[in-house]
C-alpha cells in the first residue's frame, strides 16, 4: 500500500510540468533532482490512456444492452441532478447487474488497475535509477510524507461494480475512484 501511495506521490510531483517541459537533462529550479524524461512521461501517459480505452470497451461489453443503456440513463440523471448522489446511482447499478456482469466488471477494473500500475511503477523505477543516492532518498522523504495524509483514504476503497461503471461513464467525482489517467493512480491527462 505504501508503494501505491509513494507512486501517486511521484505522479503527481511529475505530472504537472509536462505542459512547460523539454527534454533536457538539466535540474530543477532548485538543483536537486535532474529532470524527468517528458518524452518518456508522454508514453506513458499515452500508454495509460489506451489502458483505460480498452478497460472501457470490455466493460461496456461485459454489460447487456438494456444495461448499458440504464448506465446512460443513471449518468444523464446524475448529470442534471441538482443534487447527484454517485452512491445512490451506483448501488442502483448494483443492484441491476447479473453476478456475472458484476464479476467482470471487477475483472476488468483490478486488470487495468494493475497495468496503469505495473507501468507506472516501471516508470518511476527509469527515473529513480537516473537519481543520486542521495536523491533517491530526498525523494522518498518528500513522498512519505505526502502519503501518510492518503494511507487510510486508500485502504478504505473497497472496489464496486456500480460505481466503476459511474467512473468509466466520467461523471462528477471520477477522479478519485476510477482508473486510467484521472483514477486512483492520479495521473492527469497529457496536456
Amino acid at each position: 500500500m505504501k508503494s501505491s501511495i509513494a507512486l501517486l506521490g511521484f505522479a503527481l510531483a511529475m505530472s504537472p510540468v509536462l505542459a512547460a517541459a523539454d527534454q533536457s537533462p538539466t535540474t530543477d529550479a532548485a538543483g536537486s533532482f535532474p529532470r524527468p524524461n517528458f518524452a518518456a512521461m508522454q508514453q506513458m501517459h499515452a500508454q495509460l490512456e489506451q489502458i483505460h480505452k480498452q478497460a472501457r470497451l470490455q466493460l461496456l461489453a461485459s454489460l447487456t444492452p438494456a444495461h448499458r443503456t440504464l448506465l446512460a440513463n443513471v449518468v444523464g440523471q446524475l448529470a442534471i441532478s441538482p443534487n447527484p448522489d454517485r452512491a445512490v446511482a451506483a448501488r442502483s447499478l448494483d443492484a441491476a447487474l447479473s453476478q456475472g456482469e458484476q464479476r467482470s466488471v471487477l475483472s476488468v477494473e483490478a486488470a487495468a488497475r494493475t497495468q496503469s500500475h505495473n507501468l507506472m511503477e516501471a516508470s518511476r523505477a527509469q527515473f529513480e535509477a537516473s537519481l543520486t543516492p542521495d536523491q533517491r532518498a530526498a525523494m522518498q522523504t518528500r513522498m512519505e510524507s505526502r502519503a501518510n495524509g492518503h494511507e487510510g483514504m486508500q485502504a478504505q476503497r473497497t472496489p464496486d461494480p456500480g460505481m466503476i461503471l459511474l467512473d468509466l461513464a466520467g461523471g462528477e467525482g471520477h477522479e478519485h475512484h476510477g482508473f486510467g489517467p484521472g483514477g486512483p493512480m492520479g495521473m492527469p491527462p497529457p496536456q
